[in-house]
């Protein structure tokens, strides 16, 4: 180790720390990325996040993929169905945070 590296530390030491940013950053934007609103379109929903069709089946939502999924909000599909969506809404961010999705 040189008077350098001890003064200034090392180029490791300082990729260390930048790296551990650049990955609080991505979990962060990863987050962000995951959020799900009721005014989305659910056929770019499942487009932007593909475990989110099997979570809305599974919700009672088996036609996702029918053609009113390309120009009917998250919120139209729901209320059509009968199912809260301020209540899937906040189960799907849940779940496609935990997923990483």
């Amino acid at each position: 180790m040189s008077l350098k590296d001890l003064f200034f530390g090392n180029d490791t030491e300082n990729e260390s720390e930048e790296t551990i940013l650049a990955n609080e950053e991505v979990k962060n934007e990863t987050a962000n990325e995951a959020l799900v609103t009721t005014d989305m379109i659910v056929g770019d929903l499942i487009v932007k996040h593909p475990l989110a069709a099997q979570f809305l089946m599974e919700c009672g939502m088996g036609c996702i993929y029918c053609p009113a999924s390309q120009m009917e909000t998250l919120a139209e599909a729901c209320a059509v169905h009968g199912i809260d969506s301020e209540e899937i809404v906040d189960a799907l961010n849940d779940y496609l945070i935990e997923h990483n999705a």
